[in-house]
């Protein structure tokens, strides 16, 4: 199955999952951080690339001038249209970051992607894209799994002690493509491995600013493990 297919599939378990105020992780690690790092979007308009089920685009619509969600599965844009036809300010439409997106240049104050990197195979097309889209004062903010999550799992598997999420995970500078058993254990998904320099020096290259970094705690069997990286980007 496909990355299209894999994430299409999955539009209703996904939005069951998630509700309207996201998973544990979501709403106890990412949101809070993210919500501090937006800052007031009063007047503001935003950009959500790869909106998933729509919850954060509309919790950030209720103070924004406008958001505009995207994600390159049909099914969630879809799902999205229907659950939020009544706020006028925030839309949704199909965009696969991986080609140019169809927006004017310098047309978004923020621009967030949060959870998508890491499914994504080529990130080259989305750097250049969210600069080109971005304001002069504007800010990107991109939230994925901690490229170092991986590796406490990695060190369990060599010692026989594999876990049923991963499956023959590489140490952390192997880039090859892997799956893994995700959306609360219920569909395989294809990512890709990055490390964190991979992903700052992408941003750097199109001549991004970062401007502020945040790695995130979790805790797993008693150890604490770094689950998510922030990175913020100005121009």
């Amino acid at each position: 199955m496909n990355s299209y297919n894999q994430w299409n599939s999955s539009v209703s378990w996904y939005d069951q999952n998630m509700g309207e105020n996201g998973d544990t992780l979501n709403k106890e690690i990412i949101f809070p951080a993210l919500l501090e790092m937006i800052g007031n979007v009063t007047g503001k308009k935003i950009l959500d690339s790869g909106c998933g089920s729509g919850y954060v685009s509309a919790y950030i619509a209720e103070k924004a001038q406008s958001v505009m969600g995207t994600d390159f599965a049909n099914g969630f844009v879809e799902l999205c249209k229907k659950k939020y036809e009544a706020k006028s300010n925030l839309s949704f439409q199909q965009q696969d970051i991986t080609k140019p997106m169809s927006f004017d240049d310098a047309s978004f104050d923020v621009v967030i992607s949060k959870m998508v990197l890491q499914y994504v195979p080529t990130i080259s097309t989305f750097t250049k894209e969210s600069f080109r889209i971005l304001k002069k004062d504007g800010k990107l903010i991109v939230i994925v799994d901690h490229p170092f999550n991986t590796q406490f799992y990695y060190a369990q598997q060599i010692v026989g002690k594999p876990n049923q999420k991963y499956t023959e995970l590489k140490d952390y500078f192997n880039k090859n493509e892997q799956t893994k058993l995700s959306l609360w254990g219920k569909i395989e998904l294809t990512w890709y491995p990055r490390t964190v320099s991979d992903y700052i020096q992408a941003f750097i290259k199109e001549k991004f600013i970062l401007s502020e970094m945040r790695e995130l705690p979790e805790i797993v069997n008693g150890v604490t493990v770094p689950r998510i990286l922030i990175l913020q980007f100005g121009k």
